[in-house]
């Protein structure tokens, strides 16, 4: 048998969007795995990630198998051979390279399988079935509206000398199913198993993406059920998914292609878990909402997608004047260039998503779906574009704009520009107290993990808070991990309002490469600043405090802490810290100089990042530059688990007789409708611990 094992590539894809999106879809990862390399989507700029690579690839016989990794979408699929008969396992929704590749080893492509209704791409099923008259085989489940062969638990298929059987392995969505490909003259039956978004490397589909009636509970018991129904295959056997790390279908995914059932069983934390309940809750915590395109290709896939003049390269041509009446209407404008080119003058409004790595991802995220769009860029930027967003659905893009800004300056229209601020600018500011409001647009675990200070913290994906929580006429300074996401987001500021928006250069890897210190975890180390700093000390920060330790200070005295709650009004009144005051965030300053001299000043909020930012903000503006401002960390989600509960790991004395629970205060305690309010759930009895897993490499979350 002749064998490549995956290759180890250049190029890497992102482990998670958004998450994007708020930490994408499962429990958060650690802030070791956020630690992990520099910023993935930095190495995704060329062509290889908006195209596909040959990532594995075995052959025995005249039988074969072939992985493809679309790098940009984080998209596995599969071309399997044997005898003159091909079938393709979840195509791209351009087709080519299939087809070129099956010609090459002398076999015709008869077979499309779909694991399930795919949800963050354009299947490409519709195209190969039109062009080379292959058969649609998917779950009778799936409810599609194309002609297709409705496939049932352990219905099976014969693909020349080779036998794949279909078993119904529901969980992500309801039709999902598993491909297991039995080869007569492997070692191990089932040689592969194609699992779809079942199971991935290092984890397993979120359950969310179904919408309807189901819920993602539902989902997640079916999830349990086909777990342990993959568990039951032999140790050998290799698992092929559907998508690997960066996919918005899953988190934690490896940066590997291929795995063996054995391994998985040993390593993935889902396959651990022998409990139904404890399974279904770890795989419902901290689901974020799906990126808003999700939904449209879904029904696209499954009504059967339009088949695409794949050689129009580019939309009609529109002038500066249409255009301009264009936005009037509320058409969305996508501005394709690089984030030098972009500040130095665009069209207010404008989208700055660059053609690289992820310009289909993050323009699916943002840009409404059933909105006109044009795009702005180069000629061959606008080709790039047109062709990849696609591949996502985005089929009726309105026109480009062209001549570009240029043509849109010289007729009249309004050009605006925006700061693209230096590291060196911003640390001056910073050191003199003079800095604007500083946004970190990444994730809300990107920055739990790593951040340039104790600002404010509004994912990109959730931009409308930028409008609701700043004011919109002080200037702003957005930045992400390398001003990729940032400059996407000066738009979505501008068309919020904003008049004074700016980006940091480079980002938090430039910040950090000049050797400034940054903050991490918890914030109470932050790193030490380079002996030859030329600005001296940062900016004063605000302190931190656990639950634990305000839970002991509170009981030995109560009265010299001033416990100020940033939370609206009816959290506040279902659940409080004892002695709390509440108080919005504008107000937080006014309050605290009146208080008396000496009081320990503490800003309370649901988990700790807004109470950051306003903390953050405050220490900046008090006139007593003595006054010393901690944050509960954590929040009053911590504070509820740690004093309420009773998990006291180093926490506040309990007295003779009293249970954690009395020693807190019980007056205070939160019922079920405040615990969900402040984000925790009563836990009965801990889980057991599992063991270690083996070691796995991780992507860096959500990019630059």
């Amino acid at each position: 048998m002749n064998t490549r094992p995956p290759s180890r590539r250049s190029w890497q894809s992102l482990a998670a969007v958004l998450a994007l999106c708020g930490g994408i879809a499962l429990p958060a990862a650690s802030a070791n795995a956020a630690e992990a390399a520099k910023d993935a989507e930095a190495s995704t700029h060329g062509n290889k990630a908006a195209t596909p690579q040959v990532a594995f690839e075995q052959s025995r016989g005249d039988f074969f198998i072939r992985q493809y990794e679309l790098g940009c979408l984080s998209q596995l699929s599969y071309l399997i051979g044997s005898g003159s008969e091909a079938a393709v396992v979840d195509p791209q929704r351009d087709v080519d390279h299939y087809i070129r590749d099956a010609a090459a080893r002398g076999v015709r492509i008869t077979a499309v399988l779909l694991t399930h209704t795919n949800a963050d791409f354009v299947a490409g099923h519709t195209e190969l079935a039109k062009r080379v008259g292959a058969k649609v085989y998917i779950s009778g489940k799936s409810d599609s509206a194309f002609s297709y062969r409705a496939m049932q638990d352990r219905d099976e298929l014969k693909l020349g000398g080779v036998r794949i059987a279909f078993w119904s392995t529901p969980g992500h969505t309801l039709d999902s199913m598993t491909l297991l490909v039995h080869v007569p003259t492997a070692k191990t039956s089932p040689a592969y198993a194609l699992t779809g978004d079942t199971l991935f490397i290092g984890g397993i589909g979120r359950p969310d993406l179904v919408g309807g009636a189901i819920t993602p509970s539902v989902l997640g018991s079916h999830s349990f059920d086909s777990i342990q129904r993959l568990k039951t295959l032999p140790d050998e056997t290799l698992v092929l998914p559907a998508h690997g790390a960066g996919s918005l279908c899953g988190a934690h995914l490896s940066d590997d292609t291929t795995s063996t059932i054995g391994a998985e069983r040993a390593s993935n934390p889902y396959l651990k878990i022998t409990a139904r309940a404890a399974f279904v809750a770890k795989v419902v915590s901290g689901l974020p909402v799906a990126p808003q395109y999700f939904k449209f290709n879904v029904a696209m896939n499954r009504q059967g997608p339009p088949v695409v003049a794949w050689n129009q390269a580019t939309p009609k041509a529109t002038s500066p004047q249409k255009l301009a009446k264009a936005v009037k209407r509320g058409a969305w404008v996508l501005d394709l260039r690089d984030q030098k080119r972009y500040a130095a003058g665009h069209i207010a409004g404008s989208i700055n998503v660059a053609v690289r790595g992820r310009l289909d991802t993050w323009t699916g995220i943002v840009v409404p779906f059933e909105e006109d769009l044009y795009l702005v860029g180069s000629d061959a930027e606008v080709r790039e574009a047109t062709f990849r967003l696609r591949r996502i659905g985005y089929d009726r893009i309105a026109g480009f704009l062209k001549g570009g800004v240029e043509a849109w300056r010289s007729a009249g229209q309004r050009v605006r520009t925006s700061k693209l601020i230096d590291a060196d600018a911003l640390q001056r500011l910073m050191q003199r107290g003079e800095e604007p409001m500083i946004v970190d647009v990444r994730t809300e675990n990107e920055f739990a993990a790593k951040r340039l200070g104790n600002y404010a913290n509004i994912p990109v994906d959730q931009y409308h808070r930028l409008g609701r929580t700043l004011d919109k006429s002080k200037p702003v300074v957005l930045m992400c991990n390398s001003a990729y996401r940032s400059s996407m987001a000066v738009g979505l500021a501008e068309r919020e309002g904003f008049t004074d928006i700016g980006s940091l250069a480079g980002g938090l890897h430039a910040w950090e490469d000049a050797g400034r210190p940054v903050m991490e975890g918890d914030g109470l180390a932050p790193h030490p600043a380079p002996a030859a700093s030329p600005v001296g000390p940062l900016m004063r920060l605000p302190e931190v405090i656990p639950a634990s330790a305000l839970a002991a200070g509170l009981m030995d005295a109560p009265q010299t802490y001033a416990l100020i709650d940033i939370r609206p009004s009816w959290q506040f009144a279902e659940y409080h810290v004892p002695g709390a005051v509440n108080v919005p965030p504008s107000g937080v300053s006014a309050h605290i100089e009146s208080l008396p001299e000496g009081r320990r000043v503490v800003v309370l909020d649901r988990a700790g990042a807004m109470g950051f930012a306003v903390a953050g903000a405050v220490l900046q503006s008090l006139k007593n530059k003595a006054t010393v401002v901690r944050v509960l960390a954590g929040g009053t989600a911590a504070y509820f688990q740690h004093a309420e509960l009773g998990d006291h790991p180093s926490g506040a004395p309990i007295l003779p007789g009293e249970t954690p629970h009395q020693a807190s205060g019980s007056a205070h305690a939160a019922p079920p409708a405040a615990a969900a309010a402040i984000g925790v759930k009563p836990a009965l009895k801990p889980a057991p611990r599992p063991a270690a897993p083996r070691a796995r490499k991780k992507r860096r979350s959500a990019g630059c």
